[in-house]
């Protein structure tokens, strides 16, 4: 990962130390910082996905539990500056996931978990880029696992290590943007009501962490 921008430089001269004998040698250190473009990276609604009140009525007991989607905006901006960047989500409770709650389309790794309560896991979400823009260019979204090969997304986001990044072309390569618009979607899907512990209210509490890296 390269991360480039300002540049600084000191110079110290190291002067001969004084002593019996003298000396015409003395040493030069340059020393320097290089660090990234200073890119901000936010969400709207400060990065919460509100579903309000879900009476347990409206659960069927025997099967997974779908909400409606859910969209809130990202945007990054560093300035003037365009950088080559991508963005990787972490699930911060992914102890919680329920195997194969998303449903067809999705892979696990594409699973973020909802918590739980009294050990009942409460269900899972996905999440999805869309609509990604700079300066009205349309941006298509691509993806690699790690440090390999960057491929063509569909916007479906998989948990880290994977990346995505986007590219305004048709190499399936980073583009050097300075500002970044998109929205990013969210689709609940709350666990079979027979095994919740609803005598008691159910917390949806989905917790990701969205890092954005300099390529």
């Amino acid at each position: 990962m390269k991360k480039a921008v300002g540049l600084t430089v000191g110079i110290i001269c190291l002067a001969a130390s004084i002593g019996a004998q003298a000396t015409n040698v003395a040493q030069l250190v340059v020393r320097g910082t290089i660090t990234p473009t200073a890119c901000n990276l936010s969400l709207g609604g400060g990065g919460i996905i509100d579903y309000g009140t879900i009476r347990s009525g409206e659960l069927s007991q025997t099967a997974f539990n779908p909400r409606e989607e859910k969209t809130t905006s990202v945007a990054v901006n560093c300035g003037t500056t365009p950088a080559k960047f991508a963005l990787a989500l972490t699930d911060l409770q992914a102890g919680s996931k329920v195997t194969g709650i998303l449903g067809t389309g999705y892979t696990e790794a594409q699973n973020f978990g909802l918590g739980a309560v009294s050990s009942r896991r409460t269900g899972g979400y996905s999440v999805t880029l869309r609509d990604l823009r700079s300066s009205g260019v349309v941006l298509n979204p691509i993806m690699r696992v790690s440090t390999g090969a960057w491929q063509n997304s569909d916007g479906k986001v998989a948990q880290a290590p994977s990346q995505y990044s986007w590219r305004n072309g048709s190499t399936v390569t980073p583009a050097s943007i300075s500002q970044l618009t998109g929205v990013i979607a969210v689709k609940a899907v709350i666990n079979r009501a027979q095994d919740l512990d609803l005598t008691r209210d159910v917390t949806l509490d989905g917790r990701a962490t969205l890092v954005l890296s300099y390529i």
